[in-house]
């Protein structure tokens, strides 16, 4: 809220008038913006786990937890190559 706060009263001072089209807010999350892309179900559901399980270093019981899904269910999926450690 800050940040549109102050970009907001940045475009009232740089601007004589202001268009939604000229304001940027700039994002430091790492998160792709996945509904971009164009994928099945079962691929959003990959990318989501391998994104859960970069951000807590690998920790299948943590990411379990996280997501409301067995682990057994996150080892099943990598050693069925589904999901891909990086």
């Amino acid at each position: 809220m800050r940040e549109l706060k102050a970009v907001m009263e940045l475009a009232v001072v740089m601007s004589e008038s202001i268009e939604a089209i000229n304001l940027t807010l700039n994002s430091s999350s790492t998160v792709p913006h996945i509904l971009l892309e164009q994928k099945t179900l079962k691929e959003y559901t990959n990318t989501i786990i391998e994104h859960y399980l970069t951000k807590h270093n690998r920790n299948v019981i943590r990411v379990a937890e996280k997501l409301d899904v067995g682990k057994s269910t996150i080892y099943r999926m990598i050693k069925n190559g589904e999901i891909k450690l990086v």
